[in-house]
């Protein structure tokens, strides 16, 4: 008797053995047949780092949308896309902020228009300064053909996160000295007016 339940016993254990260790299908980590397990930290580790690039490509998308609009005049969209504390005008208020940027004629509209925007270099990181909130340092380089000849406007946009939303909180041009230094972002960013 004791040798049927320890033959029974063995039986089982091989097909337990048998069954968990098949490569025909999906372990309970989800991999795909053949893949190495990944652990729970692994996982964690990359869709931490897949979150974090959609991130930074909405800052990235926000930063170009504001610069084209604030080229063109269009107060409307440049003024939702900024901090309260970061717009011009008068009382920081939404409508004056709209009635800050004035239209452009028709001549300099076109030209914006045919203009390109661009994102130039890495975001940095940026630290509080005056009124500004520390955040994230992003250039966006503008450029056009004005004359027929090729023409950059370089700005450094400070971009901090409001209620999960990135916005512009402060604008600088960037001269062109400032583009020797190892970050003309931070610098443009960080200067006293």
């Amino acid at each position: 008797m004791k040798r049927r339940i320890a033959a029974v016993t063995a039986a089982a254990t091989a097909v337990l053995v048998v069954a968990g260790c098949s490569s025909s299908s999906k372990g309970k980590d989800g991999g795909k047949p053949g893949e190495k397990p990944v652990s729970a930290a692994d996982r964690q580790a990359q869709e931490y780092r897949e979150a974090a690039k959609k991130d930074r490509a909405q800052m990235l998308e926000v930063a170009l949308a504001y610069q084209k609009a604030t080229a063109l005049h269009d107060g409307e969209a440049s003024c939702r896309l900024m901090t309260e504390e970061g717009r011009p005008g008068k009382d920081s208020s939404f409508e004056s902020c709209v009635k800050f940027l004035m239209p452009l004629d028709a001549d300099v509209r076109k030209t914006v228009e045919a203009a390109s925007f661009s994102v130039t270099g890495d975001p940095v990181d940026v630290p509080s300064t005056g009124d500004h909130p520390a955040g994230t340092g992003v250039m966006v380089t503008e450029e056009s053909r004005p004359d027929g000849h090729t023409s950059y406007h370089r700005t450094a946009l400070r971009m901090v996160k409001v209620k999960g939303t990135w916005l512009v909180d402060q604008d600088e041009d960037v001269y062109d000295s400032e583009m020797r230094h190892s970050s003309p972002v931070h610098s443009a960013l960080t200067r006293s007016h």
